[in-house]
């Protein structure tokens, strides 16, 4: 267009009474004027945050068309059409932001679907830090904690690591259009108790988020069903908070002999044999040693060989 028909287009719309704001035309090589105009009530916000808008100029009663639209003009999102009022406004309008814009300079555009008439408002989207949450904070080896995130880029991959990063990630999870992630049922790693630092680590934007976490440890204990037993009777346990779903083997007095019994504690880490084995010949105080074999915790519960009534000739 050249400069004589824009200052022809610009005293045609004074005429008529329309603004006459102008804006760059895709690619910024003419100018294009607006035919109405368009309000935001604030330019800036983040992708957790709102478009809160109004305009005036279009004809009365037609839907509007609402678009944002990237620096070059190219369409980025579509919005929910606004019907305009009997006086040629659009009352104030609120929606979220889209998913999946990139922070930096965008434009929010709304066309007349009747007259043609449009307005634009530039707004910038704020970068946001990550953030995380989890559903706890603690916890023990094989057991599973779920998390949720804002902040990362859009669709980028996201690394949990427990401690050192050299271990590789415990969990993969991939952000949304609008850079949030979700994490059910992580299974913290069989490590020694204490406090370590849970990082979540974006592959693109490679800014980490560090959180606090407490792994407990294992107290494993047992209890015999008869503490006072007679040589050649059956002898039973119950074993509580071994690792869950570990193999647990019995040793009789010494860990150099082949086990009397083996059983594979429950999801609770739990188990429970009735008459294990048979107690073979013995006097005095004897010992179950009780062996986790994945966490080689040891418990152990001594009992007593009775002496078998004598014989009746």
């Amino acid at each position: 267009m050249s400069k004589l028909c824009a200052v022809f287009v610009i005293l045609s719309m004074v005429g008529l009474g329309l603004p006459t704001s102008v804006a760059a035309q895709s690619g910024g090589a003419d100018l294009v004027q607006d035919s109405a105009q368009v309000v935001l009530q604030a330019t800036n916000v983040t992708p957790d945050g709102r478009l809160t808008f109004s305009g005036l100029g279009f004809q009365t009663g037609e839907a509007t068309l609402v678009t944002v639209e990237d620096d070059q003009g190219s369409v980025q999102a579509r919005l929910d059409f606004v019907h305009v009022q009997g006086d040629g406004q659009i009352n104030t309008v609120s929606t979220s932001v889209p998913k999946g814009l990139a922070p930096g300079t965008h434009t929010l555009r709304v066309t007349g679907q009747t007259s043609g008439r449009f307005g634009r408002a530039v707004f910038q989207l704020q970068w946001q830090p990550p953030a995380v949450h989890l559903d706890s904070y603690t916890g023990k080896p094989t057991h599973h904690f779920n998390f949720s995130g804002t902040g990362f880029a859009p669709g980028e991959q996201v690394d949990v690591y427990l401690g050192a990063r050299t271990a590789g990630p415990l969990a993969t999870v991939v952000a949304d259009g609008r850079g949030d992630i979700t994490g059910r049922d992580v299974v913290i790693p069989l490590v020694s108790p204490g406090d370590y630092n849970l990082a979540f680590v974006g592959r693109d934007s490679q800014t980490p988020v560090s959180l606090g976490f407490n792994v407990q440890g294992f107290h494993p204990w047992a209890v015999l069903d008869n503490y006072y037993v007679v040589p050649h009777t059956g002898l039973g346990f119950v074993g509580t908070d071994f690792v869950p779903g570990e193999v647990v083997q019995v040793f009789l007095n010494t860990r150099l002999s082949q086990p009397v019994a083996q059983i594979t504690a429950d999801a609770d880490g739990r188990f429970e044999l009735k008459n294990a084995f048979q107690v073979p010949d013995l006097t005095g105080n004897n010992q179950l040693i009780i062996v986790g074999q994945q966490s080689q915790t040891e418990v152990t519960a001594t009992f007593a060989a009775a002496t078998p009534p004598p014989t009746t000739p």
